[in-house]
């Protein structure tokens, strides 16, 4: 049986990446994926039932309560409402949460790169440093902070063509 804080640590982001089209927010996204941890807690019996029992209970939950924010937003903002489309209307819930499994996948495996690779693709990447910055701040050369980069795409790339590669083939 795994904990709450194994499935906490391996479906937070994605969670909230699945949220965030409803709510168009982190932050209310991010409570959302934490009200939903707060009822799976208050309901022990699930851990019992396997990770797919439990991944099925996050990503409905978290939907409905997302949907539920939507519509709570939907009473304190009529107008703006009677003249957009709301988004959870015309966006797939499929694509969605493709996208919210492909980037925690993209995060577990940014996790896995060396650390030299790994600091450089989120400093570039995530905090949106450019190279001169990152070379400056991790006091190595721009052509260092170059060749780490392509290297971890490099490494990135060859994981995530194992991936589709099984995908398709299973």
């Amino acid at each position: 049986m795994l904990s709450i804080e194994y499935y906490f640590k391996t479906y937070f982001l994605q969670l909230c990446t699945f949220a965030f089209p409803w709510v168009n927010s982190e932050e209310i996204a991010k409570d959302i994926v934490q009200d939903a941890f707060i009822v799976l807690m208050d309901k022990p019996e699930l851990l019992e039932k396997g990770e797919r029992v439990i991944k099925s209970f996050l990503y409905t939950s978290v939907k409905n309560m997302a949907m539920n924010a939507k519509r709570r937003d939907r009473v304190f903002d009529k107008i703006r409402d009677a003249i957009t489309i709301p988004e959870s209307d015309d966006r797939n819930i499929l694509d969605d949460l493709i996208n919210a499994e492909l980037i925690g996948a993209l995060h577990r495996e940014l996790d896995q790169l060396p650390e030299g690779c790994q600091r450089i693709c989120r400093l570039i990447y995530l905090d949106g440093m450019k190279y001169d910055e990152v070379a400056q701040e991790l006091d190595v050369s721009v052509n260092t902070v170059k060749t780490q980069r392509m290297r971890a795409i490099n490494l990135l790339k060859t994981k995530f063509l194992n991936i589709v590669l099984n995908f398709l083939l299973f």
